[in-house]
């Protein structure tokens, strides 16, 4: 029998909020209005471009989706900005990861104020597939990431750490 290579990956996309959606608009609305009174005039026209550039720049940032991907006992997590572009976040492997549960599991009291750096890979929209990973970052610090999890994704953790997965 030969062992074969194990990858799986999921998904979660994250919405702008509210307050940057009014922010976007408000930056384009004071644009207009540098531009409508004042005419062709230089300055006016630099604000207003500035401010157009301003909103696009906001626009592209704050659309923001997370690639998680397993592939033989490493987890990567990148952050795609408006679906073009795509950084690397986070890569941790199962074997520095201590625990994974629900968020509102038991198996995180332990975890509870202890001021650990959390990672927040989810999409917000409070989905019931949200699960904390606890791993070692360094070999040192404990961090904490959430995700949003799907089966498949959570049975390929559970053939590398069957202890540390809890559903």
């Amino acid at each position: 029998m030969y062992l074969q290579d194990v990858h799986v990956e999921n998904f979660a996309s994250r919405r702008p909020s509210t307050a940057m959606l009014f922010i976007r608009v408000l930056l384009i609305v004071l644009g207009v209005i540098c531009v409508i009174p004042f005419g062709l005039y230089l300055w006016p026209l630099i604000i207003a471009l500035g401010l157009f550039i301003l909103a696009w720049f906001v626009g592209t940032r704050t659309q923001i989706d997370f690639d998680y991907s397993y592939t033989n006992g490493t987890i990567e997590i990148d952050r795609v900005f408006t679906k073009s572009s795509r950084k690397k976040y986070l890569t941790f492997s199962m074997s520095d990861v201590i625990t994974v549960a629900r968020l509102d599991s038991d198996y995180l009291r332990a975890y509870q104020g202890r001021g650990m750096k959390v990672y927040d890979c989810t999409s917000q929209n409070g989905k019931d597939n949200v699960y904390a990973v606890v791993f070692r970052f360094n070999k040192q610090n404990e961090e904490i990431v959430l995700m949003e999890l799907e089966d498949d994704f959570l049975d390929a953790m559970e053939q590398a750490a069957r202890d540390a997965v809890h559903r």
